[in-house]
């Protein structure tokens, strides 16, 4: 699939528009998905992915070929939302007693995920991009680093961070249930 996904980035290159609206149907829902797992406003999810094709047509000259057409665009996706993140306005929440749980029981597998899902959001933001990156999409250290533009140790030392931060806000969760 990869050489089927250079060759549509090479024909868009060459001004096939065609080629391009393939590639972009190839990848939309993945972008979407990643830009979802990082971002926190569904609207900020949808314009990411738009302004991440936009930027990525712009820029096809950019593509050396020397990466996955996929990290190419993961690392376009990731500084979209990058962009949203710097430019967002902090909102805080003040924890309230209805969201505490109420008994000792155990999650069912929907209580769950989305657990882990708000969990791996109030991960720091520089943590929860390569997390998702790494453990969500399945892309390689390297390609992580690639996506990210950082060196391989410094990507696997923020993987690692994310996995002990995450794992430690779950412990947490879990102490609260028993108590």
């Amino acid at each position: 699939m990869p050489d089927e996904e250079r060759l549509l980035l090479e024909r868009a290159r060459d001004g096939d528009m065609d080629a391009f609206a393939d590639f972009v149907r190839h990848f939309e829902r993945r972008v979407r998905t990643v830009l979802f797992r990082i971002l926190d406003d569904a609207r900020d999810v949808e314009e990411a992915t738009q302004d991440t094709f936009v930027q990525a047509w712009r820029h096809l000259d950019r593509f050396r070929g020397d990466a996955a057409p996929f990290t190419w665009l993961y690392r376009i996706a990731t500084n979209e939302a990058l962009q949203r993140r710097r430019r967002a306005r902090v909102e805080t929440v003040e924890f309230s007693d209805e969201h505490a749980p109420t008994d000792d029981r155990s999650f069912d597998a929907g209580e769950l995920r989305t657990l882990l899902v708000e969990e791996i959001r109030a991960l720091p933001f520089e943590y929860r991009t390569a997390l998702v990156l790494r453990d969500l999409e399945g892309l390689s250290n390297e390609e992580v680093a690639e996506a990210l533009d950082m060196s391989l140790a410094a990507t696997k030392s923020r993987i690692h961070r994310a996995r002990m931060a995450l794992r430690a806000r779950l412990d947490q969760a879990q102490g609260t249930l028993s108590e």
